[in-house]
């Protein structure tokens, strides 16, 4: 049976979207996915969402409007950066991974993890899952924050340091690849959705050592198969997304979803909306509705660069 593509038309409209609505950043992006801006340009354009204090913030993830520098705006930037080929040696990557070594914490049980935002995000508009109006509500939401974000951290910080030897301590990175082979041993609830595109970055990144990479592999391959999107009405709430987890068909969870990751290539293609645009899959559920609409246009732009990156590396674009 022939494979659903992407058409030239369906890109076309894609492309005018981007440009007419979405932040540089995404423009750029695309332009280096279309073959017409580098990796340095890709670079430049995270740039702007540095901080002072050497992090990243200023709502680079749309959902948490704070300026304030944060684990999650450094590792927004670096998926971004990865995603696009952006070496390791790129003096941006040593500034973001810097400021992870400068800023990661102990917790309660000695573990090293990076809470996702500073507290003083709560007072700029954001999504509910990054409230923190009572205390200790944000690492619940997170788990403790050991797996999501710190597994994808530690890949990113395990690249880094190969790129750049001796650039991030060996006691951390000894210590929170120790925690990411925990959390594959302990499993994470099917409901952390985010979790398991953590561990699967992880999975992916050959910096990490192939032992702990095996591990983590291992588990996934094991459990994705029943917890990924595997139907079309999956599509229509949040939820664990083949093409998240496996963007591309080298990643070594790919072959443990073949059917779903189908599925969802053939959905991606056939829920592109008349603008061009992809809708995300979750909202602010009514709050800060003016601010949501800004942040719902940023993610059709964000989501335009991910599928069509997906769709591409899977061959699932018309290059006729």
């Amino acid at each position: 049976m022939t494979e659903k593509l992407l058409t030239a038309r369906a890109l076309r409209q894609a492309r005018n979207f981007v440009t007419d609505h979405a932040r540089p950043l995404e423009r750029v992006r695309l332009a280096h996915l279309m073959g017409a801006a580098t990796e340095a340009e890709v670079a430049m354009a995270v740039r702007d969402f540095v901080t002072p204090d050497g992090g990243i913030g200023r709502a680079l993830e749309s959902d948490c409007r704070a300026p304030e520098a944060s684990a999650l705006g450094a590792l927004t930037a670096l998926d971004i950066l990865r995603m696009h080929g952006v070496p390791g040696t790129d003096p941006l990557v040593a500034l973001i991974c810097g400021w992870l070594v400068a800023n990661v914490e102990t917790d309660e049980q000695n573990r090293a993890i990076w809470p996702f935002v500073p507290p003083a995000a709560q007072a700029s508009p954001h999504a509910p899952w990054w409230d923190q109006s009572r205390p200790g509500e944000l690492a619940l939401m997170f788990n403790g924050y050991v797996a999501n974000p710190g597994v994808a951290l530690t890949a990113h910080l395990w690249r880094f340091e190969a790129a750049a030897p001796g650039s991030v301590p060996g006691s951390l990175l000894a210590q929170l690849t120790a925690q990411a082979i925990q959390v594959a041993a302990t499993g994470i609830h099917p409901d952390e959705v985010n979790a398991h595109d953590a561990l699967a970055h992880f999975a992916a990144e050959p910096a990490v050592p192939q032992p702990a990479r095996a591990a983590v592999t291992a588990y996934l391959r094991a459990v994705l198969p029943e917890r990924v999107m595997g139907s079309v009405t999956d599509f229509a709430s949040y939820g664990i997304h083949p093409l998240w987890v496996a963007p591309r068909p080298d990643h070594p969870l790919a072959t443990a979803i073949p059917r779903q990751l189908t599925l969802a290539l053939d959905h991606t293609i056939a829920s592109q909306e008349a603008n061009g645009s992809w809708a995300p899959f979750w909202d602010w559920g009514g709050r800060h509705p003016q601010v949501w609409a800004q942040a719902e246009r940023e993610w059709r732009g964000v989501l335009i660069v991910r599928n069509i990156a997906a769709l591409q590396a899977h061959g699932r674009v018309d290059v006729s």
